[in-house]
């Protein structure tokens, strides 16, 4: 929601590319959703009400793995940026207001289907190998050269973070000083004298996504599947 209030304001001044960050690399079958997890739905809920967050009832089923729903990510991009977006929301949707078990690849070809997708293309692309790839490069680039820790993480100019839910506020002063030039060399300070966001790589790990911003660029990542 917040990133889609920067690209409405910022335009084509701002571009926002997402990268993979699987907070569940490996596979853990048996996941299912507990007190704690209806808890964390309901508080991040409560912090941008706008975004359908449906808290689970207590042991439905968990994905397994953030890879499967990362990759089937990369497969829409290959489709363009209008498809990606539209699979992306569907995503969200599907996990976070469905309760789907998005680490299913029956789960993600429903999604796709309904986000426009062209079928044969998305199976074929997932299966090629590349796109897994592509989600594995993204977390090792991220963790490697941004020190991305925790989602959602928002890297900015490659070499500067903003970690956790922030205000829309705090992403504005940022692309501010950027597509400013960077005056005086000083990175702007969040609201409430929050501390700075931390150069080449994230801040102390909170609940967290990778991403990236030029002037007049910014790069952003995430997992769907926690």
């Amino acid at each position: 929601m917040r990133l889609r209030d920067i690209q409405q304001a910022y335009g084509d001044r701002v571009r926002i590319h997402w990268r993979g960050f699987p907070l569940i690399p490996d596979r853990q079958p048996g996941r299912r959703a507990t007190q704690k997890t209806r808890e964390g739905r309901l508080r991040v809920g409560s912090e941008e009400p706008r975004a359908l967050f449906v808290p689970p009832e207590v042991d439905t089923v968990l994905p397994s793995s953030s890879v499967p729903a990362l990759t089937a990510a990369k497969c829409a991009e290959r489709q363009g940026d209008a498809c990606f977006g539209r699979f992306h929301q569907q995503l969200f949707v599907a996990h976070f207001r469905d309760n789907l078990d998005i680490s299913r690849h029956d789960v993600l070809s429903s999604v796709a289907r309904e986000s426009g997708l062209d079928m044969e293309r998305f199976k074929n692309d997932y299966a090629d190998g590349e796109t897994y790839q592509a989600v594995l490069h993204d977390c090792a680039e991220g963790a490697a050269w941004f020190g991305v820790s925790a989602l959602p993480t928002a890297i900015f100019n490659e070499k500067l973070s903003l970690v956790g839910a922030v205000p829309v506020e705090r992403y504005q002063l940022m692309l501010d000083w950027i597509l400013a030039g960077e005056p005086g060399g000083v990175i702007p300070l969040g609201a409430g004298g929050a501390d700075p966001p931390a150069p080449g790589g994230a801040d102390p790990p909170t609940p967290s996504a990778p991403g990236t911003a030029e002037p007049g660029r910014s790069v952003v990542g995430g997992d769907a599947a926690s």
